[in-house]
Formats: structure tokens, sequence, C-alpha cells
């Protein structure tokens, strides 16, 4: 879609302005002070802006997704609030999506309205499997359990977490859902082991795939590895496929995950490459780094070049509210991946 000079013009200015605003903030209460405001100074500036926004969100384009961490409840930074997240982001994935409060809930139907940003979240199965794995442990730990056996059995379990899970979407109407499966290849099993993880696939993506043939307005994307999938039709009723490149160092890395993943069956034109952002621990070098250089950069750079195997459909970023606290900006990275994975439109 081509976008007029002036249009492009007031997204330039409004951005580079969100920029100012949000490094006016110090995250220290004090004195009131009168900060410049572009949404009262010039209110139809900022309205136009907003509204170029969302068309540009609307058009085709990548899109861009980001993990947030919106465990704390009495945000005690900007950092922890959902409404100062990017406003070119398309959709934000929160990571506790249970028990929404009224802040919560306001930012996020905030940054729709005004932003066209979409809120999402995700369920995976590694961390259903885990609390599973917790629970039987304490359960067997515990005297008073001796010669008894732990209930119910995992794919029961499996299933009942996935439906209450899902019930988050319309509880609080988010836009939609992650659904995070590492589905393992079955080269190598033996009969059993391979109807095992068969059950396991339709315990958790059948579910999937029967709620949103059920709810056809909610977005459903899958993340993991779908090579492995056996019943490949699922795939087909997801907006976007994720790819985790978190264990990539390079570019290279990105490559090797994207051409095991084209196989015959998965529409290789939704595939997102998910990366992490740095963390703000001084002494993790590694995580969210390609050597010198920040992973959501190279990823950025690879989804905006041109591949002739698949086609890239966008940018997942985890972990983006480490970012906030940059030393030179608020969200410099983040900001600078979309720019990458979007360019200004060229008339």
């Amino acid at each position: 879609m081509k976008y007029q000079i002036k249009n492009i013009a007031y997204l330039v200015f409004g951005v580079a302005i969100g920029f100012f605003m949000v490094s006016c903030d110090t995250d220290i209460e004090s004195v009131k002070l009168n900060e410049p405001d572009i949404a009262k100074q010039n209110s139809e500036l900022y309205n136009t802006y907003l509204s170029n926004l969302r068309t540009y969100k609307a058009s085709a384009h990548k899109a861009v997704f980001g993990w947030f961490d919106n465990s704390v409840k009495t945000p005690a930074s900007q950092g922890q609030n959902i409404v100062a997240v990017p406003d070119s982001l398309d959709y934000l994935v929160i990571t506790n999506p249970e028990n929404l409060n009224a802040r919560e809930y306001t930012e996020i139907g905030t940054i729709l309205d005004t932003k066209g940003t979409r809120t999402l979240y995700e369920i995976n199965y590694n961390t259903i499997s885990a609390e599973y794995d917790a629970e039987k442990q304490a359960f067997e730990e515990d005297a008073a359990n001796e010669g008894k056996t732990f209930k119910p059995g995992f794919n029961t379990y499996l299933v009942e977490k996935v439906q209450q899970q899902l019930t988050y979407c319309d509880q609080y109407d988010y836009a939609g859902v992650v659904m995070t499966f590492y589905a393992k290849t079955k080269l190598y099993m033996t009969e059993q082991e391979k109807a095992t993880q068969r059950a396991l696939e339709n315990d958790f993506l059948g579910i999937a795939k029967d709620w949103k043939e059920r709810h056809a307005g909610k977005m459903l994307v899958l993340a993991g590895k779908p090579q492995n999938v056996d019943d490949k039709t699922i795939l087909d009723a997801a907006s976007y496929i994720i790819i985790p490149c978190t264990d990539a160092t390079d570019e290279g890395g990105v490559t090797y995950n994207f051409i095991k993943a084209a196989v015959d069956g998965v529409p290789t034109n939704k595939f997102v490459p998910l990366v992490m952002l740095y963390s703000t621990d001084p002494t993790d070098a590694k995580t969210g780094y390609w050597g010198d250089d920040y992973a959501a950069l190279g990823a950025a750079r690879f989804c905006a070049a041109v591949h002739s195997d698949y086609k890239i459909a966008g940018l997942a970023l985890g972990n983006i509210n480490s970012d906030y606290y940059h030393a030179n900006f608020v969200y410099p990275v983040v900001r600078q991946a979309i720019s990458i994975v979007n360019p200004t439109v060229q008339k």
C-alpha cells in the first residue's frame, strides 16, 4: 500500500514526538511539572498521527510481536505500563493473562482503540508440563501421600489447563492467543512413543484447532516446530507461525531453523522468527546478543531481506520490558528493529 508523503511525514513526526514524550519520563515523582504533551498542545496533529498509525497497521506489512511481562500489578515505573510500549508494535503478548486488574484492562483497550495495537497471550505446552511435574513431585514427597497415586494423568491435566487458559480470551477480550508446542521428530521413536506424542499433539493442537473454528473473530498464532506436527491442517488455521530462534547466535542459526521448518504441508508464507531482547542482569552478556550485535536487530535485518524458500511475515521479540531501561533511550532496540523490518514506504 502506498502512502502519500504527507501521511508519512505525519507518521515520522508523530513517532518522533512519541519518543520525546516518553524520554521526559524520569520515573521520579516529586513536584508536578508541565511537561510537553503533543496530545494537548496539538490534538489535531496527534489525532492525525494516530489515524495514520492505525491505517498503517491495517495495511500489508511485516507484523512485529513483543512479549511483555505484566506481573507487576502496581507499576513503579513507566516500563511496567502496557500503554508505554512502542506505538508501532502490532501485537503485544502479555505473560500473565489471568486476573487482569482494572488498570491493565483499561490500558489494553487504550492501545487498541488509539494505536491499533492488539493484545495476545501465550499458552505454552512446556510451561504446563513443568507445572504438572512440580505438582506431582510435591505430592510424592509429602509423607501423607505414601502409597497413593498422583491424579490426574498428564493428558487429562493438559486438556484441563489448556481449556481453562483459553477462556481468558473471551473473559478479558484478548485479540487472540499464541499456542506454543515444540512437536518432536518421530523418526527414531518406537511405535508406542509415536502414539504417545501423537496423543499429546492432538490434545494440545487439536483443542487449538477446535477453539479457532468456534472463534472465527479471534487470532490463532502457532509457535514451535511445525515440521514435526503430524496433522498439519492446524497450520492453515494460524495467522502466523512463530519459529523460536533463541538458540541462534547469528543469522545462519535463524536460516537453519527456517530451512528445517520449511517442509511439505507447512505454509512457508507465515514464518516469524522469535529472538530475545537483552537481560537487565549485568552478568548476563549472552541473552539477546549475536556477538556484539543485538539479536533483535540481526533478526530484523534477516526479516527485511528477500528469501526464496519462505516468506517472512514478521518478527517476534521476547522480554521487551528490559529495553525500556536502556541507558540511551526507552525501547531503542525495539523501535530500531521495527524500523528495519518495515522501513518508511517510498512513493
